[in-house]
């Protein structure tokens, strides 16, 4: 069990040690790249896990002082994200470009704001952009605060675009109090866009950048996961199991995983409708994990218990990522979580064949189980005297009713106090 355990610990180290040598000469890597230019594709919705992939997708560019590309094609999403990506690019450190692509592609509603913010605007034949007008629940008219934030917000990227004293920037402002849509050829005409482009190709070429090398960032697990939870289906489907399960843990006799699970369940819904923050959520599921463990050590057997920790352990640690959206979840971060994961399975499963082992032994150090064993008397002793037996691996103080003869079997008949009384088996 040493040795097995020793074992792991040295691949433990071995893979942390690896981890820490990767990070620290990726600097030196950065300084010795060739020109490149990095590359995102965005066919969805604007939510938290779009901004999670693009600005992880920034930060790669910038530590390479590379220039980003973004395909965009989408209807639009949420404010909170549109803003976080915004803000990102709008304080970029490298040349940032989105391109209206492929040809047939839209940018409108959040994806307008995102296309004005970066410093080039593309668009590829049949495109169009615009229409940003805050959407109003049925029958009501659109909240004056958030009208007049999506107007100045237009008006802002637009003067940071083109200029404070230039037509366009009224143009632009259009987009949200007219809901305007142009083409490619009319916001050409306009000069809203920069220039057209069908492909990736031309858009390099136009940019100078055709000798760059592009490296294709795709989307993470972990962005994946924030839109998920972005969604308000999901949100609400969470939120609605994690009380029921509390429901049922609270109507329920015995040790229960329901009220725990529920618990994450809510927490990660509250994380979806933006209540709490990434550290709160990972916080809460770190303290969730360890509780689900401490339960299956308390209750060994049941393994469910731990496995549901070590996914909360994980899940934790993916949100505490989430706080540092500049901070890229790559492969290092991966196996560093996966070996976490596995080194916590390893070490549950070690403390419970401890702690199996530590009840066995402790249960037969109750003098009263050794009645009825057999073992050897270890010396003479007459009869009412005390002796010593070996019995069940250990030297137990005995006596009998009969004289025994050292390496004679006797048999165990009764427990007085700590010493046994003894018969010839």
């Amino acid at each position: 069990m040493f040795m097995f355990r020793d074992k792991h610990l040295h691949v433990s180290l071995i893979l942390i040690l690896v981890y820490f040598i990767s990070l620290s000469i990726q600097p030196y890597i950065a300084l010795s790249s060739p020109l490149r230019v990095y590359y995102v594709e965005v066919d969805a919705t604007i939510d938290a896990g779009v901004a999670e992939y693009i600005l992880n997708a920034l930060s790669k560019a910038e530590a390479f002082n590379a220039p980003l590309i973004i395909r965009l094609n989408t209807y639009g999403g949420y404010m909170d994200s549109m803003d976080t990506i915004i803000n990102a690019l709008v304080s970029s450190k490298v040349e940032t470009v989105v391109w209206v692509g492929p040809p047939g592609a839209k940018a409108v509603s959040a994806g307008t704001f995102i296309a004005l913010a970066a410093n080039y605007l593309v668009m590829s034949d049949g495109s169009v952009i615009g229409s940003c007008q805050p959407r109003s629940t049925a029958g009501e008219p659109v909240d004056p605060k958030i009208l007049n934030y999506a107007i100045e917000r237009m008006r802002a990227l637009a003067e940071r675009k083109y200029g404070f004293n230039d037509s366009r920037v009224d143009i632009a402002v259009k987009f949200v109090t007219e809901n305007l849509d142009l083409t490619v050829s009319r916001a050409l005409e306009l000069g809203i866009a920069d220039f057209k482009a069908n492909s990736l190709q031309e858009v390099l070429s136009v940019l100078g950048w055709s000798d760059y090398e592009v490296v294709v960032v795709g989307r993470s697990i972990a962005s994946q996961l924030y839109s998920l939870l972005n969604d308000p289906l999901i949100v609400g489907l969470l939120f609605e199991l994690g009380f029921w399960l509390i429901l049922i843990d609270l109507l329920t006799a015995g040790v229960q995983v329901y009220g725990f699970i529920g618990a994450a369940m809510i927490v990660l819904s509250l994380f979806g409708m933006g209540l709490i923050g990434p550290s709160a959520t990972a916080l809460a599921l770190l303290i969730i994990g360890s509780i689900l463990i401490l339960v299956e050590l308390q209750y060994p057997g049941i393994q469910l218990f731990g496995f549901l920790g070590l996914v909360m352990y994980a899940l934790g640690i993916l949100f505490m990522y989430r706080e540092q959206p500049y901070i890229e979840i790559g492969v290092p971060q991966y196996v560093f979580v996966s070996m976490l994961a596995i080194g916590g399975g390893f070490l549950i499963i070690y403390v419970h064949n401890v702690r199996k082992s530590w009840r066995r032994a402790r249960g037969m150090l109750d003098p009263k189980r050794l009645i009825g064993m057999t073992g050897v008397a270890k010396t003479d002793f007459k009869a009412g005297e005390n002796g010593v037996v070996h019995v069940f691996g250990e030297e137990w103080t005995a006596f009998s009713d009969f004289d025994i003869k050292r390496g004679q079997k006797v048999k165990i008949v009764d427990v007085v106090g700590l010493r046994l009384k003894v018969a010839p088996a």
